[in-house]
């Protein structure tokens, strides 16, 4: 062994050199060890990390047990991805949802919205036609009825001008009879104040 500062040299024996030279080679080996242990360690965690950086978001890991390399299961716009280790295995998109659900779904989604949108316009207007019909309907009722009381007035109007005619022809027949006796023509008060 080697001698260090401040300690006096001693002697060995060959026996005693050979235990402290196999106890410091121990020490060395076992520092080793834990030193590999902790390379490794440290490597692991360091792929792990790297790993995780490659990793899109999105990206599910199940971590299994043993050596068996983590399940990730990634979505994105073609399909669902299931990778362990080199295994890889999309399942497309198209093929989960079938493509009759798809129409079917639209289309209830077209029902709903024309029930709750159009179904409130449709009848609002047919409301408005309705509406507009029967004031229609109501000003023609209202026009006939003013056209028969027209009509009715002006048959009054024509009998009444077809009396007065023969009152006033009446009237002429008498003056001339009156006139042609030589009898005086009455004038009455109301024919004389015009």
């Amino acid at each position: 062994m080697m001698q260090q500062a401040g300690q006096p040299a001693r002697s060995l024996d060959g026996a005693q050199l050979e235990k402290e030279i196999n106890e410091a080679v121990r020490a060395a080996m076992e520092g080793a060890r834990d030193a590999t242990q902790a390379a490794r360690t440290a490597a692991q965690d360091a792929a792990r990390a790297e790993a995780q950086a490659q990793r899109q978001p999105g990206t599910i890991v199940f971590p299994t047990n043993g050596p068996d390399p983590d399940i990730t299961v990634r979505v994105d716009g073609l399909g669902i991805h299931v990778q362990q280790g080199q295994t890889s295995t999309t399942v497309p998109i198209r093929d989960v949802v079938p493509d009759g659900l798809v129409k079917i779904s639209w289309a209830f989604a077209a029902a709903v919205g024309f029930l709750c949108i159009g179904w409130p316009i449709a009848r609002a207007i047919a409301r408005y036609i309705d509406r507009r019909g029967s004031a229609a309907a109501q000003e023609s009722a209202l026009r006939q009825q003013f056209e028969s009381r027209f009509e009715n007035m002006e048959r009054n109007l024509d009998t009444v001008a077809v009396e007065m005619e023969k009152v006033s022809e009446a009237q002429r027949f008498t003056t001339r009879v009156l006139t042609e006796r030589g009898e005086p023509v009455p004038v009455s008060s109301h024919t004389a104040s015009r």
